[in-house]
């Protein structure tokens, strides 16, 4: 039984989380009669070990890119490093104006592999394979290409001259090609929001809804007896749209102390834009538990389709301060968060003031989102 795994780009982050677990889930269904290859346009990883626990070790998943190995070097490479103009030039991100052709070319990598079955897990452009005929496809769909669609007037905004001026050439071409492919098998959204923005843009109707996976470890987490003053972010380090940058001048602003956890293309330019009460960390599961455990809170600023390191907070008690757009209304509720309206400094300060001297009830917090989630399980 050979596998064709489909992911937009791999990194270590959120979607990654998800994409294990549908690794996981394919290996037990097929076990042990299987052969699993992940396709995708640019990855951080050679290969991925899977846990595999009923034998208690780890399946090695092949890597195919889109581009030769020697190109996603550069790229990886000029993104760390921040090299003045090839940093610019070979920013991943660029690859924008050429999605239709790079997924051309992945999906013949993909037919020539000739899989029994695709597994696609697309948060902007895994779902634009060619469909190869008599192959069931399922798509994982954790969001439409949102910088095209959901975030487009916020993308627009923020660009300036002739990049501005290169997004509005493309983008009328880019949601025209990515509204031809909307034909899977079967569709599963990671959110009821997600769902309505799957039937609205790709006419998709019969979709289901199943949230992301969320570790056991969380569920059985403890409250914490040892609340700090600080606040922590959790994501990937850009300024564009997650708003990474306006989060920092906040608690600049404030002298209030913040930790961040994560990395990204920006980390550099964020790293300077902070002062002494911001610390950057990077991401991981082994003791980033304990430090949102601890917190008075999660801040995210981001219009999210689903937000696993927000439901991860909550599940283990902690108060989040969210952007009130998108899935937040099925994730959070009165006495779980506190709702930033819009990202205007001033109001910002306000809502953080309000944060801090409302009194929280960290035990109706966990127990209300394990409602939530058990729906959707």
């Amino acid at each position: 039984m050979k596998v064709a795994f489909v992911n937009c780009w791999t990194m270590p982050w959120g979607v990654l989380n998800v994409l294990n677990d549908l690794l996981i889930k394919t290996l037990r269904k097929h076990w042990p009669e299987i052969e699993i290859v992940l396709f995708t346009l640019i990855s951080n990883f050679e290969e991925l070990e899977v846990p595999i626990p009923w034998k208690d070790s780890f399946y090695k998943v092949k890597i195919i890119q889109t581009l030769p190995k020697w190109i996603n070097r550069i790229f990886l490479y000029c993104t760390k490093r921040k090299i003045k103009v090839l940093s610019s030039i070979f920013d991943y991100r660029n690859l924008m104006v050429f999605y239709p052709e790079l997924m051309k070319l992945l999906s013949k990598k993909i037919k020539k592999w000739n899989p029994d079955e695709i597994q696609i897990s697309s948060f902007a452009i895994a779902k634009n394979i060619t469909p190869i005929e008599w192959v069931p496809t399922y798509l994982y769909l954790h969001s439409p290409m949102q910088y095209i669609w959901s975030h487009y007037e916020e993308y627009n905004k923020k660009l300036k001259g002739w990049k501005n001026k290169i997004f509005n050439l493309i983008v009328p071409r880019l949601r025209k090609w990515d509204k031809k492919f909307t034909t899977f098998t079967s569709v599963v959204c990671n959110s009821e929001y997600t769902k309505s923005l799957a039937e609205e843009i790709y006419w998709i109707k019969d979709a289901t809804v199943k949230y992301p996976k969320i570790a056991d470890k969380y569920w059985f987490s403890w409250i914490s007896h040892r609340v700090m003053p600080y606040f922590v972010y959790v994501g990937r380090l850009v300024n564009f749209v997650r708003e990474t940058g306006t989060i920092i001048n906040l608690f600049n602003r404030l002298k209030l102390p913040l930790i961040v956890i994560g990395s990204g293309p920006d980390e550099n330019e964020l790293k300077a834009l902070a002062w002494d009460t911001v610390i950057f960390t990077w991401w991981n599961p082994e003791w980033m538990e304990e430090i949102i455990r601890d917190s008075s809170g999660l801040i995210n600023l981001t219009k999210e389709s689903f937000w696993i390191w927000t439901v991860e907070a909550l599940l283990m008690w902690v108060p989040v301060l969210w952007f009130a757009e998108w899935a937040t209304s099925e994730l959070v509720w009165e006495e779980s968060w506190m709702l930033a309206k819009n990202k205007n400094i001033e109001y910002l300060e306000s809502i953080m003031k309000e944060f801090f001297e409302k009194k929280w009830d960290r035990k109706v917090i966990s127990e209300t989102i394990r409602g939530k989630l058990e729906k959707y399980r």
